[in-house]
Order: structure tokens, then sequence, then C-alpha cells
């Protein structure tokens, strides 16, 4: 409905109904597939028809609303009594049963907190697998309904302890957990000093065992997290030249040596096969014909930004025929005018003009 909100409480109030806010951005991916997939859903609009008043509100231009109710991430479904307090939010894309689901349970005063620690309660201590997955998701909500405290408990089990033992989680743990963990810290304090303890302790064990990777790649990734990679090349460029300490740090720190124009040291840390080597795996993950578009789409991109780095590390290290393979391949990824730009710009940041007219 296209209401103000006062008026759909006072309906909500008259009409013995909540209110459920759609809170959306319009460049927000997992906002289209809501309206895409569960908005359309004939059993979740039959549901919300005798239940709800539902609004669809735009976080980017309702600023005043969305700060009220604490709007941080999108979708965020907000589900209102009608005197404007919140009874639940979820927060993220979710399919029509999943999302009648926990409508259905939040009418009946069980919250997406009391679901996630139910879950977890649930959680088989012999499958670390599904605690970790748990424990993560209530980390998640925790951190959405204000309960830092708690949250930041949560994210330093998962990063201490529950994804070190799980190997599929390695790239998560240096990843997306922590950039979960860097917005809680946004918002508390003691997450941002746990953060910058963990690096100082990443730092001493890479340190103390540098030919260890997982040591360097906890550095690095607490760095970049900390927005601080100069600490990371910092350190680097203290370590003997050729030293196992160097070798592993090198391509953790990779992209940051791009950004300083460093193709030497870049072009030493990841060569020509290493950067067609991972579009190899890369592309080999796309073979899933079952994975979502958007996943396909990400990794597509993935690909095309590794190869336009590796470009650019070529050409600026003067190593114009395998500049060209690499061209080759990113073509063949993405021939479209777009990627043929994002190549271009690569290689002007060079300040080499050699291969632009491959592009045209």
């Amino acid at each position: 409905m296209d209401l103000p909100l006062d008026r759909a409480m006072t309906m909500a109030a008259e009409q013995h109904r909540i209110v459920l806010i759609d809170f959306y951005t319009t460049w927000c991916g997992p906002c289209k597939q809501l309206d895409n997939t569960t908005w359309k859903d004939e059993m979740v609009v039959a549901l919300l028809k005798q239940n709800a008043i539902s609004l669809k509100i735009d976080a980017e231009k309702e600023v005043v609303l969305s700060k009220k109710y604490s709007i941080d991430a999108y979708p965020t479904i907000l589900l209102l009594r009608p005197d404007g307090s919140v009874l639940d939010r979820i927060v993220g894309y979710q399919k029509p049963l999943v999302f009648m689901a926990s409508f259905q349970s939040a009418l009946h005063g069980i919250t997406a907190l009391g679901r996630a620690r139910s879950e977890v309660s649930e959680a088989s201590k012999d499958d670390l697998k599904s605690l970790v997955n748990a424990r993560r998701k209530l980390a998640q909500v925790l951190a959405q309904q204000d309960q830092y405290e708690e949250a930041l408990r949560e994210y330093l089990w998962l990063y201490d302890d529950g994804m070190k033992r799980v190997q599929s989680y390695v790239g998560v743990r240096s990843s997306f957990l922590l950039l979960e963990w860097q917005q809680l810290a946004r918002k508390y304090p003691p997450a941002l000093a746990a953060l910058r303890q963990h690096r100082d302790t990443a730092k001493t064990l890479f340190l103390a065992s540098p030919e260890d990777r997982s040591n360097a790649l906890d550095f690095t990734s607490l760095n970049h997290t900390l927005k601080d990679d100069q600490t990371s090349v910092d350190v680097f460029d203290q370590l003997p030249l050729n030293s196992p300490g160097r070798k592993v740090l090198g391509p953790a720190i990779w992209y940051e040596l791009i950004v300083q124009r460093r193709y030497a040291d870049a072009l030493k840390a990841r060569s020509l096969q290493d950067i067609l080597d991972q579009i190899a795996r890369q592309e080999g993950i796309l073979m899933n014909q079952a994975m979502d578009s958007l996943i396909q789409k990400s990794i597509r991109t993935s690909c095309l930004e590794l190869a336009a780095s590796g470009i650019e590390v070529l050409v600026g290290a003067g190593e114009t025929d395998g500049a060209k393979v690499l061209v080759k391949k990113a073509l063949a990824i993405d021939p479209s005018p777009e990627a043929r730009k994002l190549l271009e710009q690569h290689i002007q940041r060079s300040e080499k003009s050699v291969l632009l007219d491959s592009l045209q």
C-alpha cells in the first residue's frame, strides 16, 4: 500500500492487524528478489492480507524513519504493533515458505532472536558445521537487535574456535565474518578493540612463524578489516628479500601492492600462471548450473576484476606478452563494452599505453 505510516498504524488498530514495512533501496539485489518472488507468492499475499497493513519504504528517501528504527541493512522487514513498537524484524532475503514461518512465529510471540536461540539449542554439537551456522545466525540477529555484548561473544567464538575447525569456512572466516564483525565495531567500541587485539596477536604469531600461511592470512585480513593495509605492507618491506615470510605475505597483499603501483613486487607475489589458475578455479565453480544467477554474476565479476588487475601488473612490469594472454582471457569472460572499459582503465593506471589498441 502507498500510505503514510500514521494512517497505516490507525488502520492496523481498527482492523486488529500489524504493520509490515519493507525497507529497501533501489540498488539492493536481495530487495529485488523479494519483489520478484516472495511478495508475489499467492500464499504470502493471502497471509499478509489477513494479518498486516503492508508498506514499502525506500530507506534512502525516508532517512528519518530509517534512523528511528535503526535500519542499516537491506532488505529489513519490520513488523510493528499498531502503537509503533517493534514486534520483530527480519533482515535479508527470505524465500516464501521461510518468510511465512518467520512471520507466523512473530505473530505468536516468537521473535527472530527467539528463533535464532532455538536453532542454536537444536544444533548438534557433534555436527560442528550446523552449530557454526546456527551461532553465526544468532550473532547476526543479536547485532541487529542491538545486543552488542552477546553478539561480540558469538563472533569471537566463531573466529577463534568454530570456523577455525571447519575447513570449508576458511574463506568465510577471513572475509564475510570479519565484515560482520567490522559492522558491529562501528556501533560497539569493544568490538573494535577486540579486532585490534586480534590483529596484534596475529602479527606476533606471523613473525614467530612467517612460513605459516594461516598466520599471514589472519594478519592481513584483520588489517584490511581495520582499513590498515599499510601495516601489512610495512611488515612485508621489513622482511628479508626471498625470505619465507615475504613469499607468504606477498600474495595476501597483492591488491595493495597494485594500488601502490609496485608492479615488480606484485608480479613476484603472483605470477601470470597463478592468476590463470585462480580464474580457472572460479570458472570451475560456474559449472554448477544450479547456482543462483546473482552468485554466478558475482563470480564472473570477480574473475574479470582479477584479470584486469593482473593485466595492470604485467603491463606495469613490462611483461606485455603475458598481459596479452590475460586480455584475451578477460574478453572471453566478458566481451562487453563495460569490461573493455575496465581493462583500459587498468592499463592506463600502469602509465603505459601498450595494448590499448587491442581493446578497440
